[in-house]
């Protein structure tokens, strides 16, 4: 595809690695449809993300894609946070005037809802300079084909997901300052599913994925060998840390369905990686 280098959309993911890929995967999907040349701002000194790009994932086709020394000026200025008055106040003024002055329309998470519940996303063609800060999911549904781990990564993934077999089931257990994961997706909820899946099929295995390294032990503890995880702390403000998220991300793609927690675009995007079955545990439903 042609597409026209004058003409550009640019796209600021937020959030932590879930929301990115998901909100990449459309912008992707959307600059070919619009045919736009897509630049991707990558903010790795976040509290949800620190980690470079290419430390996680090979380049992006298509896709040129920078890390910015200072982040202030890609974030929505009414979100910027300082304990100091007068600083958010310069941090927030500076980053309105940078982006007035660098794109012609600016789009934010409340506006981009509007247009995707109007199915107006089309309009933004129109538009020669483009930014996108989102940490959602826009337009057609998230595949993530575009995305290959590094081959470091790779080779770990291979050798995580070597004891998987075709009853391998994957689990999800957000907890560390997710409020509503740890509310609406109970423990209690997935040693239900486990047990379930156990007397439905005595050769199930489980592959664990969790921030907290307490529900991992008490798994363990609990269904011993049949759990496959990483007896290690999930520190996602680390470089290491990301990592271990990609690896645990794709080996959960790579299990016969997936038992996820409740408001996690983590356990969404692992399911769609491969198109597996997602089931979001959440109390209100069962």
């Amino acid at each position: 595809m042609a597409f026209r280098f004058d003409s550009k959309l640019t796209l600021v993911p937020h959030g932590g690695l879930g929301n990115r890929m998901r909100a990449i995967d459309s912008a992707l999907k959307l600059s070919y449809k619009l045919q736009k040349q897509l630049n991707v701002i990558w903010l790795e000194n976040t509290p949800q993300l620190r980690c470079p790009f290419d430390k996680l994932f090979q380049p992006l086709s298509q896709v040129y894609l920078t890390a910015p020394q200072l982040t202030s000026l890609y974030l929505e200025p009414q979100s910027i946070q300082s304990p100091n008055v007068l600083k958010k106040t310069l941090l927030s003024w500076s980053a309105k005037v940078f982006q007035t002055v660098s794109f012609q329309k600016i789009i934010g998470n409340d506006e981009l809802v509007k247009l995707i519940k109007a199915d107006q996303l089309n309009q933004l063609g129109s538009y020669q300079s483009l930014m996108i800060l989102t940490d959602r999911s826009f337009g057609s549904a998230n595949t993530y084909d575009g995305f290959k781990p590094i081959p470091a990564l790779e080779r770990t993934i291979q050798a995580r997901t070597a004891a998987f077999e075709k009853h391998t089931v994957g689990l999800h257990i957000r907890r560390g300052d997710h409020s509503r994961s740890i509310k609406h997706s109970p423990l209690s909820l997935f040693i239900d599913a486990i047990t379930q899946e156990i007397d439905q099929n005595a050769d199930t295995n489980f592959y664990l994925a969790s921030d907290s390294l307490q529900v991992k032990r008490k798994l363990l503890d609990q269904f011993g060998d049949r759990i496959i995880t990483q007896l290690a702390a999930a520190n996602r403000n680390s470089e290491e840390g990301m990592q271990d998220a990609v690896v645990d991300l794709y080996a959960l793609s790579k299990t016969r369905k997936i038992y996820g927690s409740y408001w996690s675009s983590y356990s969404r995007v692992a399911a769609n990686i491969s198109n597996v079955e997602l089931i979001v545990l959440n109390t209100q439903t069962t």
